[in-house]
């Protein structure tokens, strides 16, 4: 057999080889494992040559060879002889050109019988393979021969893997084809299309980062390596995820360049991976675990456990839930300790799961293969029906299948949930009972439950509006599935009224700013009272000694009116926390406002028309006649304000509403019960839906600085409250505004009412009466300039008057003396206030006197302290000189009936 014959005889058996051993495992032979194969391969070529010999084969070739070296050498001869004898070329001629001849019918005949070899064409080009091992021999001649034929560039750029050949500093000398389509795919090809570096085509970060400089290293080293890398590659989509067994390799001959192999492998390995396929059907879940965070792969059970499909898992990530360095730290070190975490699964909810490492495998620094155990104890399956004991519970229960904040539907509701929200169609879209922004919450409120544990958080759903709006209270529970499941979801809402709650807790606020100001108002009032009293007091002596007519009368009148004007203030302010002191009376409403009418007229002016509109048949109601004229006056002044300088007409009507009427006006602190219903309408601007809401807020006003304290409409809410009524607005922009004060109707069912007594108002004058008397009186106050108006005030009327600064000096006076027919004092003293000076007085030295209590807070402030002291009356400062006196008057001598 000739040399080329055994050369590729050589070459079939190592394909053959080749392909029989991908058929178990298509990883590439080693350099070592293929000069193992050659020198097999030269030596079993060299005993058939032997025996070619012996057989006749070996003459014809070696004739063959000597016929060749001697046409080299007749040419020779024959050229070298026409070069020295140039003029005689005949003979010389034929010579020459027969050599010439046979030199190419040696060729031909070579080339016809196929009989050309590594050796015969390295002995045509002078190159005889001597001297060298047998596998180094063909494998030189194998390397000479394909650059002899221009076929080493063909064969790389037919292997469909990746090749490329570098300096070792990465400098790219030669890339095939397949590289060129790689780097295309890539997007990272160089300028004027040259192929990238190695270290531009896998550009990452992170652990696979780590990986290509490994492989550089060893390139600059000219040492082999190998690794497995990841790399996302193309823009469609977000790009591809492939994965790469890259290997480089020095070249002998060539210390100065490397050769890169890149071959790519499947994401999800299958049998390409010893292990992964001795566990694909393994019953536990077990998955690959790299350095980097990445999976390698995982098997089917792992799969199955979390509810992802193939290549699905790709990193840790994708697993666990939360910071996964420490857990790929642990598992790393395959020290089999068990690791706990918490593990995402797309056919369940989130559950526990233990990971345990138990051994190493793949190429580079590889992998490490994890055994995973989920904890489903709380995939229990749980059976969700109605039953009739909950189907007419007084809170409502449903069932939702699917996303809650999505495709939600009510497949079943108890009569409490659809009466409340309006389920009456079974599979009816949830959508259409509670608002989109609820369903949003509740979603976020079931993703906040399954993170963080601990009880529900209600959301708040209001359904209708106005009057009749209802607020419920909705809790949501994710149904669990069975294990494995992947049907539709199922949630149970429940749904608790909580109207009634929200509307106290809102009274409760508005209370709680009233009583804010009025605990504000308590705080200033006992000092500003008892200044007002001096300047009211002194002001009223001063209009006796100077009457109508005189010329200081007028100045005494304007420095009373703002006196008492400012007392009104401090009443306004109490009227915020209910503290200011009511003396509520069986009256007509009809006559309280014909009475109040005249002074409401001058009060708004002339361009204001005053219309009073009384209904029939009204009945009486039960209140403090100076405060409901205060609230009335107060919208009076807002509407003449309000209508402006053009003015208009202002209506104030009455009516009776029925308890029938009440309910269906659905009006919020209503109770079904007769109402005496006042209407107080302007013609103005009406009011914006922006601020109708805050309209009786402390100091809320839409007036300009300084002409309004935002304490009317404030003021009016606390008096109605108070009386136990209720004020509302109905008001449309451009149309003016009604305000509507809703009193209740006074019930004497078992005694006839009587038509009310006319009452000494403020707002009418009071008949002339006899305030002069006799008797002995103490009078025991801290502040001097009130105790010497009081004083003076009782010594002109006849009574003979002590006075004691403070609590010790009147006990003081009161052990020398007891025979005093009255005591009048201040309750708020320094040391011992006036009630417990009183008790002790009675306790120890058997005061048997009437008592009058006066301060300058309202009487519901110290009402506890005076209930201390039996058949005790009281006056609340600021007073006036005719109340003190009359006051007095009637408590020593009572009126006998």
């Amino acid at each position: 057999m000739s040399g080329a014959d055994n050369i590729k005889s050589l070459r079939e058996e190592l394909l053959d080889q080749t392909a029989g051993e991908a058929e178990g495992n298509p990883r590439p032979h080693t350099r070592e494992e293929i000069i193992a194969m050659m020198d097999a391969a030269a030596q079993k070529a060299g005993k058939d040559d032997h025996k070619e010999k012996h057989d006749g084969g070996g003459f014809l070739n070696a004739a063959a060879f000597w016929v060749l070296w001697a046409g080299v050498f007749t040419a020779i001869a024959a050229i070298i002889y026409v070069v020295i004898s140039a003029r005689d070329s005949g003979g010389a001629g034929i010579v020459l050109a027969g050599g010439l001849a046979l030199l190419i019918a040696v060729f031909l005949t070579g080339a016809a019988m196929k009989m050309f070899s590594p050796v015969l064409v390295a002995g045509v080009m002078l190159r005889r393979v001597t001297g060298k091992k047998p596998a180094e021999a063909v494998e030189l001649a194998g390397a000479e021969i394909l650059g002899a034929l221009g076929l080493a560039e063909r064969v790389l750029d037919a292997d469909p893997d990746a090749r490329l050949v570098a300096r070792r500093d990465g400098v790219v000398t030669y890339a095939n084809r397949a590289y060129f389509q790689l780097a295309k795919a890539a997007g990272v090809m160089g300028p004027a299309s040259l192929p990238p570096r190695i270290d531009r085509l896998f550009a990452q970060q992170g652990a696979e980062a780590t990986k290509v400089f490994r492989l550089c290293r060893a390139a600059k080293s000219a040492e082999a390596a190998e690794e497995i890398i990841y790399q996302t590659m193309g823009l469609a989509g977000g790009g591809e995820r492939r994965r790469f067994e890259v290997s480089v390799r020095p070249i002998r001959g060539a210390e100065d360049h490397v050769a890169w192999r890149l071959r790519e492998l499947p994401v999800e390995e299958k049998e390409q991976d010893s292990l992964a396929a001795a566990y694909a059907d393994f019953p536990r879940p077990v998955f690959a675990l790299e350095k980097s965070g990445q999976i390698a792969w995982a098997n089917a059970a792992a799969r199955d456990k979390l509810g992802a499909q193939r290549g699905q898992l790709q990193a840790i990530d994708d697993i666990v839930l939360g910071e996964t360095g420490d857990l790929v730290s642990g598992l790393w070190r395959i020290d089999r300790e068990p690791i706990t975490a918490q593990v995402r699964r797309r056919n369940a909810d989130p559950a526990e799961a233990t990971f345990s490492a138990f051994r190493r495998g793949g190429i580079g620094e590889g992998f490490a293969c994890v055994e995973m155990a989920i904890d489903e104890s709380v995939d229990e399956v749980e059976d969700v029906a109605l039953s009739g004991d909950m189907s007419e519970s007084p809170f409502g229960v449903a069932i939702i299948e699917g996303e809650i904040n999505r495709d939600g539907r009510i497949v079943e509701a108890n009569k409490a949930f659809a009466e409340a929200l309006g389920a009456q169609k079974k599979n009816s879209p949830l959508v259409k009972s509670v608002a989109q922004a609820t369903l949003e919450e509740l979603a976020e409120e079931i993703r906040r439950k399954t993170r963080a544990g601990g009880s529900p958080k209600p959301i708040e759903a209001t359904v209708g509006t106005g009057a009749a709006a209802r607020t419920y209270a909705l809790f949501a529970r994710p149904v669990r599935r069975k294990r494995g499941s992947y049907g539709v979801r199922r949630t149970l809402l429940y749904s608790v009224d909580v109207t009634d709650r929200k509307m106290m807790e809102e009274e409760y606020a508005q209370d709680q700013k009233l009583r804010g100001i009025g605990e504000l108002a308590s705080k200033v009032a006992h000092d500003f009272n008892n200044y007002l009293q001096v300047v009211i007091g002194h002001c009223d002596r001063l209009m006796l000694k100077h009457p109508a007519g005189d010329p200081a009368y007028a100045d005494l009148v304007q420095i009373r009116e703002n006196a008492q004007r400012a007392a009104n203030t401090t009443k306004q302010l109490l009227a915020f926390s209910r503290k200011q002191t009511l003396k509520k009376e069986v009256l007509s409403i009809t006559e309280i406002l014909r009475d109040f009418s005249r002074f409401l007229t001058r009060s708004i002016g002339e361009k204001v028309k005053l219309e009073l509109v009384n209904g029939r048949a009204l009945p009486y109601v039960k209140v403090d006649r100076y405060q409901l004229e205060t609230a009335v006056m107060n919208l009076a002044v807002n509407a003449r304000d309000a209508m402006g300088a053009a003015g208009g007409t202002l209506t104030i009507r009455t009516q009776n509403i029925s308890a029938e009427e009440a309910k269906a006006r659905n009006i919020a602190g209503l109770l079904d019960q007769d109402y005496v219903l006042i209407e107080v309408a302007d013609t103005g601007p009406g009011v914006a839906q922006e601020i109708a809401d805050k309209i009786f807020d402390p100091f809320f006003t839409t007036k300009e600085t300084g002409k309004g304290t935002g304490l009317g409409l404030s003021t009016v809410y606390g008096i109605i409250r108070q009386l136990d009524g209720v004020i509302a607005l109905k008001s449309a922009e451009g149309k003016g505004a009604t305000f509507e004060i809703y009193l209740p109707a006074y019930e004497a069912p078992d005694q006839k009412v009587d038509a009310p007594k006319e009452d000494a108002s403020p707002s009418r004058a009071a008949e002339p009466k006899d305030l002069t008397g006799a008797g002995r009186v103490l009078i025991v106050e801290d502040e001097d300039p009130v105790r010497n108006f009081v004083v003076a005030t009782l010594t002109d009327c006849g009574y003979e008057v002590s006075e004691a600064a403070d609590a010790e000096e009147a006990l003081e006076l009161l052990e020398e003396d007891m025979d005093y027919d009255l005591v009048i004092s201040d309750v708020m003293m320094p040391d011992m206030d006036g009630p417990s000076m009183v008790k002790q007085a009675r306790e120890t030295l058997g005061l048997q006197s009437k008592i009058i209590f006066m301060s300058a807070y309202a009487e519901a402030a110290v009402r506890e302290q005076l209930d201390l002291i039996e058949e005790a009356g009281y006056i609340q400062k600021p007073f006036t000189l005719q109340g003190i006196a009359a006051t007095v008057k009637d408590t020593l001598y009572p009126a006998t009936d």
